[in-house]
C-alpha cells in the first residue's frame, strides 16, 4: 500500500499526463469520490490524428455517498481534461457497479478485441 501511495503522490506532483479529480468535505473530511486517469502519446492513424490515448484507472465513491452524482461529476471532469489533452479515445475496465454510468456517458463495450500479454516470470 505504501508503494502505491508513494507512486500516486509522485505522479500527481510531477507527471502532467496523470490526474485525479476528487470530491471531499472541505478541510480534513472524508473523500467522497474520485476519478483517476492518464493519457499516453500515440501515433496517428487513418482513423485519428489525435496525439494521445486516454485511460481511466479508477472511479471510486465512498459507499455511504453513492447515488449522489459524485462519481459522475469526477468522471466527467476527468473526461473533459482528457479531451483537452487531445485524446482520440478513452479506455477503461468497467466494474459491474459502474457499467451503467459508463454507458450513460457514451462508453461502448468492446470486449471481443481486448487481449493482454504478460512477459514470462523469471
Amino acid at each position: 500500500m505504501r508503494r502505491c501511495l508513494g507512486a500516486f503522490a509522485e505522479r500527481l506532483a510531477h507527471d502532467p499526463s496523470f490526474a485525479a479529480f476528487v470530491i471531499g468535505v472541505p478541510g480534513s473530511g472524508p473523500l467522497l469520490s474520485c476519478a483517476v486517469g492518464e493519457y499516453t502519446r500515440r501515433l496517428p492513424s487513418p482513423r485519428s490524428t489525435a496525439a494521445n490515448l486516454g485511460h481511466v484507472h479508477s472511479v471510486i465513491t465512498n459507499p455511504t455517498h453513492r447515488r449522489n452524482g459524485h462519481g459522475r461529476a469526477c468522471l466527467i471532469a476527468l473526461l473533459q481534461w482528457l479531451a483537452e489533452h487531445d485524446c482520440s479515445h478513452v479506455q477503461l475496465r468497467a466494474s459491474a457497479e459502474g457499467h451503467a454510468l459508463y454507458e450513460q456517458l457514451g462508453f461502448n463495450t468492446v470486449d471481443d478485441a481486448h487481449m493482454v500479454w504478460m512477459p514470462p516470470t523469471a
